[in-house]
Parts: C-alpha cells; sequence; structure tokens
C-alpha cells in the first residue's frame, strides 16, 4: 500500500548514521551539501544586512523561511488561524532576537525553536477549531506538495490529520520535521535539542501511532 511506506524507516529522507552516544555536534562548514553551504550563506548575508540597519535582509529572510515557519505552526497548533498568529507572534520575537543570533551557528534550529515555542504556547492558549484545516495545506518549502499529502490516498488523510493532533508534542514535530520538512535525523536532533536516538524513538512511535489510526495492520 502506497501509503504505508510513508511510515517505513526507507525513504528518499536517507538519515545520518548516528553513533553511539551521538549527540548533536554542530556538523563542519565542509560536510555540508552545497545548497546547504548556500542556505547559510544567503541567511548569514540577509541577517548581516539587517543588524546593519536595512530591514530589507529581514524581509527577505523572513519571506525565505515563511512557508516553512507556516507547515510547522500548522502541524503543531492544528489549525489555520492558530498557525497564522503564532507566525505572526513567533516573526515578532526573530525581529527582536536577531542581534543575539550566533552568526556562525546555522539559522533554521534557532529559527525554528522560536517558532515552535509559539506554536505551543498558542495551541495551549487557543484549544478551537482542532482539525479543521484540510492535510494537503501543508507545503513543503518549494511550494510543492508534501509527500504525504500526494501519496495518502483522500480517504485516509482526515483521519491521519486526526491521528497527528492526538500525538503527543513531541513526537509530532519530529513526525512533522521529518516527512514535512525533509529533515535528517541529525537536522532533527539539532532543531529540537535532543540525542539522534531520541529521534529515532519518537519517529518510531508516532508511525506506529499513525498506523493505528489509519486502520493499518504491521506489515500491510
Amino acid at each position: 500500500m502506497i501509503f504505508f511506506g510513508i511510515f517505513s524507516t526507507g525513504g528518499s529522507n536517507k538519515p545520518d548514521r548516528p553513533r553511539v552516544g551521538d549527540s548533536t555536534p554542530r556538523r563542519p562548514e565542509r560536510e555540508l551539501s552545497e545548497a546547504d553551504r548556500e542556505e547559510r550563506r544567503r541567511d548569514r548575508s540577509d541577517i548581516e544586512s539587517f543588524l546593519s540597519g536595512n530591514d530589507r535582509g529581514f524581509e527577505d529572510l523572513m519571506t525565505r523561511y515563511r512557508q516553512r515557519a507556516y507547515s510547522i505552526a500548522l502541524g503543531l497548533t492544528g489549525n489555520h488561524d492558530d498557525a497564522m498568529d503564532a507566525l505572526q507572534k513567533a516573526f515578532i520575537r526573530i525581529h527582536r532576537s536577531l542581534s543575539r543570533f550566533r552568526i556562525e551557528e546555522p539559522f533554521f534550529p534557532w529559527f525554528y525553536r522560536i517558532v515552535r515555542n509559539t506554536a505551543l504556547n498558542q495551541r495551549r492558549d487557543e484549544k478551537r477549531h482542532k482539525g479543521d484545516v484540510p492535510l494537503e495545506w501543508v507545503k513543503q518549502s518549494d511550494g510543492q506538495p508534501d509527500a504525504l499529502s500526494t501519496t495518502v490516498a483522500d480517504e485516509f488523510r482526515q483521519q491521519i490529520w486526526n491521528g497527528l493532533q492526538e500525538l503527543p508534542e513531541e513526537m509530532r514535530e519530529v513526525f512533522m520535521l521529518y516527512h514535512f520538512q525533509g529533515l535528517k535525523y541529525r537536522e532533527i536532533a539539532s532543531a529540537c535539542n535532543v540525542p539522534i536516538g531520541t529521534v529515532m524513538s519518537r519517529l518510531h512511535a508516532a508511525r506506529t501511532r499513525l498506523r493505528k489510526a489509519a486502520g493499518l495492520e504491521e506489515g500491510a
């Protein structure tokens, strides 16, 4: 079944091979792909431009990350209105805090933690309209439908969306980052500030629960 493949341990998003006791050391620049290095260069350029007094730097930075931020907020809050509120609050916090960002570090983990914390606070404060957003609204950063929404049969979408909202927060965010944002285990570990082994166990637990929510049997 096509749907079941989303929850397998394989797929195109190949994880880094973890080492025993591996936490989340920062990856040296030479180990990054050319795309990752280019992203870091653009981030650094925009941040330095903003800190020098050019507001366009901040606008360009947030424009590039806006869709990813919305996907994160939507997955954590569960509905469009709260996701948009969280996004606005997160961007204000980022604007106020960017001067404290360590420019030699990758931007996304720092950015993600602010969006995540804002979205979780929004979810706790505004528990309404649960599950009222179609799953296909969640997009990848390139604007294309994510793997889950393009491969899951229509009759499963609402089941999976409901199942995602029932997951514990730590499982849901790992699942969203892996399947919707396309991050590798090491990148998720860095964003969530947890060991790689914790990422793997949370992802496995999330898949197991979502199989049950979708009415799938092990080995289907």
